[in-house]
């Protein structure tokens, strides 16, 4: 029977080499994001869609973890649901999170695809046409690529605008993570980046029918008669072949009336970050808040309704204050000044304030 003294120097061996194994695994992670950073950053600005953020943060984590699939994209997920509602914000934030540069990344609008003979602006030019040689194409390589320690991030932006030849030719993208330009002389790899899609499907003829006589029966039927309809609206428009190479599909929900006091906070916070570089800052009363949420909210244009309404009720009368007390001329040196935006007789004033 071993003594107690081997026994202990027995653990505290195992222990130490626990603890290394515990540490290589932990360094085996080449990338420098956290998932659960990520997502808490996309909490704190997109309003009413945890559901797409916590999807997103499990393939974060799967890809933190190195278990991606080596010769695909990282992540590819199509991002479905009214105009509005944050999904290319949504791209801008991951960007932002996790270079530290919302613009940092690939964004390709598909609406400018919509013929057949635009698929040479993915792949480029074929042998003998013009640019053929130059291997021009719209993608932005250096953005797709990233870095060893920071995926690439690429946007195909409403992509359902695009013609099906350009829809077909991202499949072999989605399938080994590889696009071989028309010339053939030169590939571009997609293997270290996230791919991410936007579609509006079946959003026009969702509202149609929410604003017709049947508005109560398709209130009453819940969120799966409208997961169905943009599922049906899905499988109408692309091939079965492409929708069976997307990793995962996210709806985002409609915005709702108990979001859009948050949101018009949201804008308020942006306006100060702006406004923070002229060492001023604005406060705003509640009741202001809830005059534009109230006169400002669309719910067939989302955030972008709300967003144009906080630049008529809010912007301008800032500005005009701004400019009228000198402002703009303040010394930055000096104290902060502060403006106070208030409801005079349903019109947005704002005041300078020192506080």
């Amino acid at each position: 029977m071993p003594f107690i003294n081997e026994v202990l120097a027995h653990n505290q061996k195992q222990n130490e080499i626990s603890q290394e194994v515990k540490q290589a695994v932990k360094v085996r992670s080449r990338y420098a994001f956290e998932p659960e950073s990520v997502a808490q950053k996309l909490q704190s600005h997109i309003v009413g869609q945890d559901h797409v953020i916590d999807s997103l943060r499990q393939q974060l984590t799967v890809i933190k973890a190195g278990l991606a699939e080596p010769r695909r994209p990282l992540l590819v997920m199509l991002m479905l649901g009214d105009t509005g509602v944050g999904k290319t914000e949504t791209v801008r934030l991951l960007a932002e999170a996790i270079h530290g540069d919302a613009s940092a990344f690939c964004r390709i609008d598909m609406n400018t695809l919509s013929q057949s003979h635009y698929s040479a602006a993915i792949t480029g030019a074929p042998p003998g046409y013009v640019g053929s040689k130059e291997n021009t194409t719209l993608i932005d390589e250096e953005a797709i690529l990233g870095s060893a320690s920071r995926p690439g991030i690429v946007l195909f932006d409403e992509v359902e605008k695009a013609s099906q030849e350009v829809a077909r030719s991202l499949m072999n993208v989605f399938d080994n993570g590889h696009l071989r330009l028309a010339s053939g002389t030169r590939e571009l790899s997609f293997t270290n980046c996230l791919v991410f899609m936007t579609s509006n499907l079946g959003a026009e003829t969702w509202q149609q029918r929410q604003n017709s006589g049947w508005k109560n029966w398709f209130a009453k039927a819940g969120p799966s008669r409208r997961a169905g309809h943009f599922e049906t609206a899905l499988r109408n428009h692309f091939d079965p072949e492409f929708l069976n190479r997307i990793d995962r599909i996210e709806l985002f929900k409609s915005i709702s009336t108990t979001h859009v006091a948050r949101i018009v906070e949201l804008e308020v916070v942006r306006i100060n970050q702006q406004l923070m570089k002229k060492k001023i800052q604005l406060r705003v009363n509640d009741d202001v808040i809830k005059h534009i949420a109230e006169q400002g909210f669309d719910v067939k244009y989302g955030a972008r309704a709300l967003r144009r309404s906080v630049r008529d009720r809010l912007l301008v009368p800032l500005s005009a204050a701004m400019l009228e007390s000198g402002a703009l001329t303040v010394d930055l040196t000096g104290e902060p000044q502060w403006f106070v935006a208030r409801l005079v007789s349903g019109q947005v004033h704002c005041e300078w304030q020192r506080v």
